[in-house]
């Protein structure tokens, strides 16, 4: 019975340690996931670049190649696609920020502006449509970086005040 007392305050501590260690751990991925964002904006920017230029930086699809893929869609196909897409992505980022829901990367928006790039440039319609795609991707991008940047901040500034709180009681509430 006698060593009942002090196993307590030592377990404490080691398991105060651990709570602290994985509280840290949490801001350190936090603080990771909130620059995810920035490397798709960086992504879609880069494919932005080739697109403005035509994609002249990639060879030419062989005559074999554009038969494989069979005649692009018409551009007011593509044009309507993307106005749903972007307004439809728009939309549920803001649901997803209005329920306080962890975001989503945007590395999967990137794919889409990529392949709204591809389908205008095969349809040779690229130059007539390439602003369209660029700020559709701009705004979609940025409204999902944004909240995940918001909602990473919220959490890391909980987990620091967790942090506090533990500091303050671990000095016995003085200070």
């Amino acid at each position: 019975m006698s060593q009942a007392g002090p196993h307590p305050e030592v377990r404490q501590v080691p398991g105060r340690e651990d709570l602290r260690q994985r509280i840290e751990a949490r801001i350190r991925r936090m603080e990771r996931v909130s620059g995810y964002g920035l490397w798709s904006m960086v992504l879609f920017l880069l494919v932005s670049l080739a697109a403005f230029d035509g994609f002249s930086i990639f060879p030419e699809l062989s005559e074999e190649a554009r038969k494989f893929l069979g005649d692009p869609p018409p551009g007011e196909m593509i044009s309507l696609a993307l106005v749903v897409y972007a307004f439809s992505s728009i939309v549920r980022t803001l649901a997803r920020m209005s329920r306080n829901i962890k975001p989503y990367m945007g590395l999967m928006h990137a794919a889409f502006f990529t392949a709204f790039y591809a389908f205008y440039h095969l349809s040779g319609m690229l130059h007539d449509n390439f602003w369209a795609v660029f700020f559709a991707g701009i705004s979609v991008m940025g409204l999902e970086n944004y909240y995940l940047w918001s909602h990473s901040s919220a959490a890391v500034r909980k987990e620091r005040a967790l942090l506090e709180s533990m500091r303050r009681d671990g000095d016995g509430g003085a200070g």
